[in-house]
């Protein structure tokens, strides 16, 4: 699956493992929170280590989570930020009352700390996908290995892109341009603003009053939109 390979990817590097080490030193030797005054250096070591590396450890599990499903925008940036101080001030916040009662901060205080987190782990280089083997689609590699083949038609569904192959169909959750972006090495073209067919997939024509159908080779049926009738007459399909 892509979020398990590219979760490994992350951790098989070594740039998470520095800077866990660095921050986890750093925060230990300088004491934030009250720490200092609270906790001796060993013990500083192993919590703020631990919270360091829980941090990391889910902000990159959640960065690569909106990376498998194309989640471009909620990858980077503000959105990854915004999604690690949502999702773990309450949980730190509770880890820092229990280790510092009193003196911890307030979850006011933790957030802010935890969206600068985030955006840190936002510049974290992932590759979202290992290079497609040559004249391969990239778009393959998002898709279980079961039902991976040669391209048929991409078709979009709400958030979504039913995708059919020789082996079946699927369904990723990403955009429609993205899809077609990623079948770079297979010739196709996109004939109506819902669908995109390859060019080795369309068996025939078949025309309606007023409408054009390609017919493609797991038996659909795909309308053609005015607009793009012209790469079919470049084709001499039409």
């Amino acid at each position: 699956m892509p979020f398990t390979r590219l979760y490994s990817q992350c951790f098989a590097a070594p740039l998470p493992w520095v800077v866990w080490a660095a921050l986890s030193v750093g925060l230990a030797v300088s004491g934030p929170f009250g720490s200092y005054h609270h906790l001796s250096l060993p013990e500083r070591l192993l919590f703020w280590s631990a919270l360091v590396g829980l941090t990391l450890t889910f902000g990159l599990a959640l960065r690569v989570w909106f990376a498998a499903r194309g989640l471009r925008d909620l990858r980077r940036g503000a959105g990854l930020a915004l999604s690690v101080a949502g999702l773990l001030t309450l949980p730190v916040w509770a880890l820092l009352r229990l280790w510092l009662a009193e003196a911890a901060p307030t979850a006011f205080e933790v957030a802010p700390a935890l969206f600068c987190a985030g955006l840190g782990l936002s510049a974290f280089r992932l590759h979202d996908f290992p290079p497609p083997a040559e004249g391969q689609p990239r778009l393959l590699h998002r898709m279980d290995p079961a039902a991976r083949g040669d391209l048929v038609s991409i078709t979009v569904r709400d958030h979504y892109v039913d995708i059919v192959t020789s082996a079946g169909p699927s369904s990723l959750l990403m955009r429609f341009s993205d899809a077609i972006e990623e079948t770079l090495g297979v010739p196709g073209a996109q004939v109506h603003r819902s669908h995109w067919v390859a060019w080795d997939a369309v068996t025939g024509v078949e025309r309606e009053p007023g409408k054009l159908f390609l017919i493609l080779t797991d038996g659909s049926r795909i309308p053609v939109s005015r607009a793009h009738r012209d790469k079919l007459e470049e084709r001499g399909l039409i």
